[in-house]
């Protein structure tokens, strides 16, 4: 009996949480026009090159303050992340650097990432530590410490389609 308690009881609390935070990630394709910038909102189709610009709103909609909020923007991988645009978000006093990942959303820390890698010097193979290059970024995060009842905060990235 109390096997089939535990389960009924995370189903409640992550629909209690998805109805808590209200998330709304969008894509934009960027377009220079006559030297202004303009954004097509979840563009049908896109070419190599195409700059897009992606919107994550996050409004928390419960009856408090919502803690540790990990904010993710997944970099798909047909595109790359263009490095520098995903931008320090300010929530009160407080500023939140945006995190990366490299290994599909396992780990994230701040720039400059390192990863280890197997190379063959002289014959012998070796491991070696090299940095992680900002257009083999898969995630994106921002952290917020706490979020307050009604608080609306959007972070952004842009990314380069492949």
């Amino acid at each position: 009996m109390r096997k089939a308690l535990v389960p009924a009881l995370f189903l409640a609390l992550l629909v209690a949480l998805a109805q808590a935070l209200n998330l709304d990630l969008r894509p934009y394709l960027v377009k220079a026009v006559e030297g202004k910038e303009t954004y097509e909102e979840n563009p049908l189709g896109v070419r190599p090159g195409d700059l897009l610009e992606w919107r994550l709103l996050a409004e928390n909609r419960s009856q408090g303050a919502l803690r540790q909020v990990a904010l993710v923007i997944p970099i798909p991988k047909e595109t790359r992340y263009l490095e520098g645009t995903a931008k320090p978000l300010s929530l009160g006093s407080a500023t939140i650097r945006p995190e990366f990942s490299f290994d599909g959303g396992k780990t994230f820390g701040f720039p400059p990432l390192k990863k280890r890698i197997r190379v063959v010097e002289n014959g012998k193979e070796v491991e070696k530590e090299v940095e992680v290059k900002p257009e083999e970024y898969t995630h994106a995060r921002w952290v917020l410490p706490e979020m307050p009842k009604g608080a609306r905060v959007q972070v952004s990235l842009r990314t380069v389609v492949k």
